[in-house]
């Protein structure tokens, strides 16, 4: 079968891609960060720091205590429309969580 390609018959079938790079194999031994679950023969994972920092990030947001009592309450206090908001409060809460970061 005969695959016509808008730009050419360029489908090599005769090696791998040019400019890919080879599946499998193990990582590099320079490479700590570079993974192989067991089972899996000649594939590897690896991280990049901002991948790293993340996974560390939503880890520590899972460990967050939540006051289940408090959330209950505001959700029946905002079902039955009574749920108060006290605007220069909230301003001012922002202002200062703003204020912490510069």
């Amino acid at each position: 079968m005969d695959i016509k390609l808008p730009i050419g018959n360029n489908l090599r079938t005769d090696g791998p891609a040019v400019g890919s790079k080879p599946r499998g194999g193990t990582p590099p031994a320079s490479d700590p960060t570079a993974t192989s679950p067991k089972g899996a023969v000649g594939e590897f994972v690896t991280l990049t720091e901002t991948a790293k920092t993340l996974s560390a990030a939503h880890g520590g947001a899972q460990d967050t205590p939540v006051d289940s009592a408090r959330v209950a309450e505001i959700k029946a206090a905002l079902a039955e429309g009574r749920y108060e908001i006290d605007d220069r409060r909230l301003a001012q809460r922002m202002l200062d969580f703003e204020g912490a970061f510069a």
